[in-house]
């Protein structure tokens, strides 16, 4: 443990309200020494949950974050010594598995369960989840960008005793969490974008060309658009099939970036129908990993597959070969 925590305790019932909000206080102060001493984003939120994990106790602390409407991604953890990674072990989760409790979370609100246990009758199906990685007690508090959750952040087998005022601080540090997560982003979009030549007369390689985004999430769309447009891409979105195709109708892009899995359809279906009208090539984006074993791809237009999470590189290499395959065979009709 920390030499800084030793004695420390987190607030208790035993103590007056005034001296409870204080420790926390103070707490919630050594967390964010621990952020601004880091040299990044990425080391600020190790350190936080190293820190985290070490005193309060925890066997391991960890960040999801969402990945499309069907699943959430293991992006960060601390694991005590002898506990193994879950990150290795269960990188993904199907939201469905946590359904009784991921609209709690959605909704703003904390999940305390000092007792896996008791979930065994009244909850059977997170039980059925929780059982098999040996854990006996969590604590789960959401990411919250405006209103709208982006992953949580975790606790597995904290003391039942402090889990209560453990809620209360990972209320307040779910902030900071987020705020390093945009960050992150935001590293990632400079280091892209510095990294990449221009053309030798300084414009963008591929200014004037057209490239529609298809997805349900705006925050994928948001990054999406971000990384591609300093690339001197015109860019068009749309969050249903049904908006994608008033898109086309409008200006015919050079190349489309689209997500399988629509709240509307199928996207792979979608484009199978659109390349009778005209010869676009697609970059799919999925989190199913069965879907390029799928017949009939390649009459959909199908340039590339990109399997969420994926880098930003990997987006920004696919839509240019996707592009320059679209001019090189007159993929605009």
């Amino acid at each position: 443990m920390d030499k800084t925590m030793e004695g420390f305790a987190l607030s208790r019932p035993q103590q007056c309200p005034k001296e409870g909000a204080i420790r926390n206080e103070q707490f919630v102060g050594k967390c964010l020494k621990k952020i601004h001493a880091a040299p990044d984003a990425e080391e600020g939120l190790r350190c936080l949950l190293e820190f985290l994990g070490k005193s309060l106790e925890c066997d391991r602390v960890y960040v999801f974050e969402e990945m499309d409407r069907q699943h959430i991604r293991n992006t960060y953890e601390w694991c005590r010594e002898g506990v193994p990674s879950g990150i290795v072990q269960l990188p993904y989760v199907a939201k469905k598995d946590l359904v009784s409790w991921y609209g709690q979370l959605a909704g703003g609100g904390n999940i305390i369960e000092p007792a896996v246990e008791n979930l065994r009758l009244g909850n059977p199906l997170v039980y059925g989840f929780l059982k098999p990685q040996e854990i006996r007690s969590i604590i789960l508090s959401p990411l919250l960008v405006q209103g709208r959750m982006v992953g949580f952040l975790g606790a597995d087998n904290p003391p039942p005793g402090n889990m209560e005022h453990i809620s209360v601080l990972f209320d307040v540090l779910s902030y900071f969490v987020t705020s390093l997560i945009n960050q992150r982003e935001l590293e990632k979009l400079r280091e892209t974008r510095t990294s990449r030549p221009q053309s030798r007369a300084g414009t963008p390689r591929h200014t004037g060309k057209t490239v529609l985004l298809v997805d349900d999430s705006r925050e994928l769309l948001h990054i999406n658009k971000r990384v591609l447009r300093p690339e001197g891409y015109d860019i068009l979105c749309a969050g249903t099939l049904k908006e994608a195709g008033e898109r086309i109708t409008e200006n015919t892009p050079d190349a489309i970036v689209m997500d399988i899995d629509l709240p509307d359809g199928n996207g792979l279906a979608f484009c199978r129908d659109l390349q009778k009208q005209a010869n676009i090539p697609v970059v799919f984006l999925t989190a199913r990993s069965d879907v390029r074993s799928m017949g009939g791809w390649e009459q959909a237009g199908g340039y590339a597959f990109l399997t969420k999470p994926y880098q930003l590189e990997e987006l920004l290499t696919a839509v240019a070969g996707a592009v320059d395959k679209g001019t090189d065979g007159g993929g605009r009709d």
